[in-house]
């Protein structure tokens, strides 16, 4: 699958399938292979595109000043869609990927079909954080550094019950950029999401894992937040939802973007059915 050049960079994406267009955005700490049974799912009713951030896996590197980075890969995610000759898309973003993809719907509205948010959270300005939770941030970004290794036993303990979960969580450990992933980490802790909720005025979808009491506690925000948010909490799962219960999540989405008529109703009874 191809690189692309964009905006002063390399940007690594796969489309799988045709049909209307879905992208999905990684979260930190991840790659575009966290999406991988969505990928299999939705090629057979979709176009699916997947890409890896900068700053992540196979694109280009995060050489932009920590305040400018969300916009840099804002910019990047509009420059692919035009270079794919994307006119408006569904975009899913899965934890810090759904505060991006926030940011890309606020910017350029048109461009976005809907929006569904996956074990998503808000942070506000860095600076209302307290110099004890700055200091403790800080330290945890020497784990960075830690060979992948040395979270396996404690990976594998978490989501034991989650084969398909730990299979990626575990290759996705094996492809850190420490440096580049503690510049997006101070980043993330810079955006005020509360400044853009009230311009999102298309279909939002807003999903978390039942066992993650936190995460749906941040859903249950959202959708205070959005005029036009829906909530789904899928059973017997933690972050990432999608990858703990795939089936589950890719009919909940299949059926929500029937719901906004992105997709024909045939295919839900073609989803019932087969």
């Amino acid at each position: 699958m191809p690189n692309i050049q964009v905006n002063g960079t390399t940007i690594y994406y796969e489309i799988h399938g045709s049909g209307a267009p879905i992208v999905f955005i990684h979260g930190h700490l991840s790659t575009h292979h966290m999406f991988e049974p969505q990928v299999e799912y939705f090629s057979q009713r979709a176009q699916v595109i997947v890409l890896d951030l900068r700053g992540y896996g196979n694109s280009g590197k995060l050489n932009v000043e920590v305040e400018d980075i969300i916009d840099t890969q804002c910019k990047d995610l509009n420059d692919l869609l035009e270079k794919l000759n994307l006119s408006k898309v569904t975009l899913v973003g899965c934890s810090s990927g759904s505060l991006l993809v926030q940011k890309f719907a606020a910017a350029c509205p048109d461009k976005v079909n809907a929006l569904v948010l996956v074990d998503s959270y808000f942070f506000g300005p860095y600076g209302t954080r307290s110099s004890l939770w700055k200091f403790f941030e800080a330290c945890s970004w020497l784990s960075y550094y830690l060979p992948a290794e040395f979270f396996l036993r404690s990976l594998r303990v978490t989501y034991h019950r989650w084969v398909p979960a730990y299979s990626i969580l575990r290759d996705e450990l094996f492809h850190k950029r420490p440096t580049e992933s503690i510049k997006q980490r101070m980043a993330l802790l810079k955006i005020d999401m509360d400044s853009n909720s009230s311009r999102l005025r298309m279909p939002i979808l807003c999903v978390a894992g039942q066992q993650s009491e936190w995460f749906v506690k941040q859903m249950n925000k959202a959708a205070e937040m959005f005029s036009y948010a829906q909530k789904a909490v899928i059973e017997d799962a933690i972050y990432p939802s999608h990858l703990c219960q795939p089936q589950e999540f890719n009919r909940i989405l299949l059926n929500f973007m029937i719901d906004q008529h992105i997709f024909r109703r045939e295919q839900r009874m073609e989803q019932q059915w087969g």
